[in-house]
């Protein structure tokens, strides 16, 4: 801090006299005083002096206020001075009852600091986000610096930026750059940018930004670059950016890329969200073809309107257009909890659910009963063969009656002329087997045996059908699904009380996981571990110091990295001390409560559903007899008279 420009410091501005107050935050760059006669904006002082560069831009800020920025943004209004003229800082709005975006996209933290927040609340910040980069860039001012700690977020989903002092604006032909940045949210092209220092952004990087915030709120806090690389060699997210390694796009094959496991895919939002994504983070975008925050702004608005609410669990809404939830499938696949935004009724509290009625409505529907028997061979009698087919058989019976004779008469001549008895032999085997081979017709006859294979075929495969669909057991399936739905719903309270028990059995360990929880590794300082890292441990569920173990498989972390880890850990946890004296923690009851109200649900909605299921089952059944009875008997008269047929044919 500048030595005039100490805590409770009476400095001067163009509106007259400020005296500071309390400290409200600290930053690198300075810190952050309130001003007790102007209780709606605060004083900013530097910790350092302030070069004629810097005080030119801080009132080129102040004269480009309006209310529309000033709503949006903690914009500049004022330049502070000393006693002796020297700029020292500034006056902007004050942000109250707001917090860092990443507190809101990052799952866990979600759940305590925006309890009420589901993916409706994250699509609306979303689109509030964009809303307040449109502003600037509509005075064509560009971030530059885009950063989550740069945006804060309200529990009204209402976003203002801070950090206004570091945009790059323009004040007539003068240009006041940005001079820092980001890396894990700058753009490709800027990767290898060695200084931000004079470099002149455009809206397009902004944009770049602005597309991994959206991405990241929408998506769990996952960022869009931090996948699994499929080739050699460690993917930093820095660099993975720089190759357009966008790691759930359609082309992240081609780049070797896939998701962290148990990731929703990219085809979780609307299509047109998706082709947003999709041009953000590809090649094209680097040549102004990104998608601007207006254009974010109507397709989000869209979405929030697109939304279903979940059958199974009340606080997860998601785009109607696909088959299922894309959350619940999330919570499974990683065990987390995503949204805490329901009211949950304690286990045995349902008052408006009758199980007896809802059984009752279930055995009053009237099965379809046994399928009708199957067509018999005493029903059609004896077929009479086709005339065809009994020509050749009247044919195949000569060809018999020829043989027959020349065996006789050769009998009969060696008895006269034993003596020739040789040639005779050879004669009459030599005739037989002329008569034999004589059949003009024998490629008819096995068309007959073909056709009968192919009726048989044809009957066996309308009998599997009339078996699976004629029946009642897919109605009996249904019902013996039902009677243990019913049980699962009387279980429940027994269930409840045997897990609860379980946590009274646990509470040590319950206290160690709430301990490590409390240290993000965000906010840690582990050697070796920087920003691109932790986001990468995000990215796969690893937020907290109770999430590292020796079982984490994280892309580019080792053995190596993976102890370091173990080590931050295992120091947090000398630290902690178990109280006896404590019951079960209050969030993990209202967890179990959250569970067992969500099964109840469930099982209440299929208990409910039963009867209209059962219905739907009994009219196809019934439906199915009828459709397939005909086909039945014909398919099975068709396969009588082939076989008729074909027995005919090789008499």
């Amino acid at each position: 801090m500048t030595p005039s420009c100490h805590a409770k410091a009476v400095l001067h501005s163009a509106s007259g006299k400020v005296a500071l107050g309390a400290v409200l935050g600290r930053g690198g760059e300075g810190a952050v005083y309130e001003i007790p006669s102007k209780p709606n904006v605060v004083a900013k002082i530097y910790h350092k002096p302030v070069d004629s560069e810097k005080v030119a831009k801080l009132e080129a800020l102040a004269s480009m206020k309006t209310d529309g920025l000033l709503l949006l943004t903690a914009w500049p209004t004022e330049v502070l001075r000393s006693a002796n003229g020297d700029a020292c800082g500034f006056i902007m709005p004050r942000v109250t009852a707001c917090k860092d975006i990443h507190t809101l996209y990052n799952p866990r933290s979600r759940k305590s600091e925006f309890p009420q927040a589901d993916w409706r609340f994250l699509i609306r910040a979303s689109a509030n986000t964009a809303r307040a980069f449109a502003e600037l860039h509509s005075f064509n001012c560009v971030i530059g610096d885009v950063n989550p700690g740069g945006i804060a977020v309200s529990e009204q989903a209402t976003v203002r930026l801070i950090d206004c002092d570091s945009l790059q604006i323009y004040a007539g032909k003068r240009l006041f750059a940005c001079e820092v940045g980001t890396p894990l949210f700058t753009p490709p092209e800027l990767q290898n940018s060695k200084s931000f220092r004079g470099l002149v952004r455009t809206a397009n990087h902004d944009n770049f930004g602005l597309a991994v915030v959206i991405f990241q709120l929408l998506f769990m806090g996952r960022h869009p670059f931090a996948g699994r690389f499929l080739g050699p060699g460690d993917m930093g997210i820095e660099k993975a950016i720089a190759e357009f390694r966008f790691a759930y796009g359609a082309n992240a094959k081609s780049f070797l890329m896939e998701p962290p496991p148990g990731v929703p895919p990219l085809i979780s939002v609307s299509p047109p969200i998706v082709q947003l994504i999709e041009r953000a983070f590809s090649r094209d975008g680097v040549n102004g073809s990104r998608p601007t925050a207006k254009q974010w702004i109507a397709a989000l608005e869209t979405l929030e309107t697109q939304l279903k609410k979940c059958s199974a669990i009340g606080s997860h809404y998601y785009f109607n257009g696909l088959p299922g939830c894309p959350w619940c499938r999330f919570e499974a696949a990683t065990g987390a909890i995503l949204f805490a935004a329901s009211s949950h009724a304690l286990p045995g509290s349902s008052s408006f659910f009758d199980l007896t009625a809802a059984w009752a409505r279930i055995i009053a529907v009237e099965s379809p009963g046994a399928a009708p028997p199957e067509p018999s061979r005493i029903s059609f009698g004896t077929l009479k063969p086709s005339d065809e087919a009994a020509a050749l058989g009247r044919f195949a019976f000569g060809k018999a009656f020829g043989i027959i004779f020349v065996i006789v008469v050769g009998i009969a001549l060696l008895s006269a002329l034993p003596g020739a008895w040789l040639l005779w032999i050879i004669g009459g085997i030599g005739l037989i087997s002329s008569i034999a081979q004589s059949n003009p017709n024998r490629q008819k006859v096995l068309e007959f045996a073909t056709k009968h294979r192919t009726a048989e075929a044809h009957y066996r495969t309308i009998k599997q059908r009339w078996d699976r669909d004629a029946g009642d057991q897919g109605f009996r399936a249904k019902l013996s699904d039902l009677e243990a739905t019913k049980q699962k719903w009387r279980d429940l309270p027994a269930v409840r009380q045997q897990r609860y028990q379980q946590l009274q059995r646990e509470r040590e360990k319950q206290q160690l996981q709430r301990f490590l929880e409390k240290f993000a590794i965000d906010h840690a300082s582990i050697p070796g571990i920087g920003a691109s890292r932790k986001a990468v441990l995000e990215s796969f569920n690893i937020e907290t110091a109770f999430d590292v173990t020796h079982r984490m498989r994280v892309p580019g972390f080792g053995p190596a990295l993976t102890e370091k880890l173990m080590d931050w850990r295992r120091s947090l946890e000398q630290r902690f001390v178990f109280d006896p004296t404590k019951g079960i923690d209050p969030r993990d009851i209202a967890v179990l409560d959250k569970d067992i109200s969500d099964q109840r649900q469930r099982l209440e909605q299929a208990l409910a559903a039963g009867p209209g299921e059962l219905i739907q089952i009994r009219n196809q059944a019934v439906t199915q007899r009828k459709v397939l009875e005909s086909q039945l008997t014909d398919a099975y008269r068709l396969m009588l008279q082939a076989e008729a047929d074909m027995n005919a044919a090789k008499r």
